[in-house]
């Protein structure tokens, strides 16, 4: 068999490459071709290549005139209401004469009615063929703009061949260039390998903020929701500090600070799990205050209920500004993954043009 990575030489029974250490098996391997069959397929994938990056460069002409066609989709669907409400404008003018109403009798009155029904079906007429000439170019802009849709997915679609393309390039390359090598050759692979590795750990690093972002959403929302639950205690207090409202209030009003208290302890979790992925997000430090259950409920009177609601509401205070605190943490987040994921990307067309000169290379090694 011959190995997948190099092209070597290989016995069937072989694990491991003796020429480069890839771990190999008959599944793995390459079937054995002749350099001119493996230079026949090469050309042949390269021109598939070749098209596709032709297709590739159409794309962002096609998508601007993709837009040129919803923007005038757009408008002739409004321009087609507008028509539709004057053609029922004057299909009900129409009917009114048909039928004993004012206008009918006042028409009959005046000896004018035939031509009055005569005037507004003309109307009608018109307004309908209109409508139904505006009608047509609507439905035939919808027909383009579905055809152009169409195209541009099916260009979209051709992106996942190019790796797959590049790959058995590659492998047809490696085989049929088996034992040959050369300094510059070397070098490119070396060069190869450490993108490949930086890349790595470019993309780790951007998973990693991908998913401390993520974890910051979940926290962000149980504080908004915390926030809710502070509001709603605290209006409840105020109502019992000036209306009164006993021992019912004094548990509603409770009840929402015990749910305040549960989610603020979720986003506190949540940052902390967040914090795990990446340094460069700060802890939730909350002091909650709250009024005693069991002086607010049998000692109920102003003075307790207005020092009570003061600290529900610099509780409520607190939680917004770690809210804010917390959102200042993902956009200073988004500026790190943004950076990563410029690395990435960086990286993925230095590694492009590395494997294109690798190719290129070892194309050398077959002249005479």
């Amino acid at each position: 068999m011959i190995c997948f990575n190099c092209g070597q030489q290989l016995d069937d029974a072989t694990i491991y490459c003796e020429q480069c250490g890839v771990k190999v098996s008959k599944k793995d391997a390459t079937k054995f071709i002749s350099e001119s069959e493996g230079l026949n397929r090469f050309y042949e994938l390269e021109y598939e290549l070749g098209e596709i990056s032709e297709e590739l460069a159409t794309l962002p002409y096609k998508q601007a005139y993709l837009a040129r066609l919803e923007q005038s989709k757009s408008q002739k669907f409004n321009q087609l209401q507008l028509i539709r409400q004057v053609m029922y404008k004057e299909k009900k003018d129409y009917d009114s004469l048909l039928k004993v109403s004012f206008s009918s009798i006042k028409a009959r009155l005046g000896s004018n009615l035939d031509e009055k029904k005569r005037i507004e079906e003309a109307e009608y007429m018109e307004a309908l063929v209109n409508f139904e000439f505006v009608e047509k170019e609507y439905l035939d802009l919808v027909k383009d703009a579905k055809l152009t849709q169409d195209e541009i997915y099916k260009i979209e679609g051709l992106k996942s061949r190019i790796p797959l393309i590049e790959n058995e390039m590659e492998k047809i390359l490696a085989q049929i260039t088996s034992g040959k090598t050369s300094n510059t050759l070397k070098e490119l692979e070396n060069q190869n390998t450490k993108i490949q590795e930086e890349l790595s750990k470019a993309q780790n690093i951007f998973n990693k903020f991908q998913q401390a972002d993520t974890l910051l959403i979940e926290a962000r929302n149980h504080l908004s929701s915390a926030i809710q639950k502070l509001r709603s205690a605290e209006g409840l207090g105020t109502w019992d500090t000036f209306f009164g409202g006993g021992i019912f209030v004094d548990g509603m009003k409770h009840g929402n600070l015990d749910r305040a208290r549960n989610e603020i302890n979720k986003a506190q979790a949540f940052v902390r799990r967040a914090k795990e992925f990446v340094d460069v997000i700060d802890d939730i430090y909350i002091d909650f205050e709250a009024p005693n259950l069991f002086f607010d409920m049998f000692f109920d009177n102003f003075f307790f209920d207005l020092f009570g609601n003061s600290k529900i509401s610099r509780t409520r205070q607190r939680v917004e500004d770690s809210l804010i605190e917390l959102n200042n943490s993902r956009k200073s987040l988004y500026q790190h993954q943004n950076n990563w994921e410029q690395k990435r990307n960086h990286l993925s067309i230095k590694i492009n043009k590395t494997r294109k000169r690798i190719r290129e290379e070892r194309l050398l090694l077959l002249e005479p």
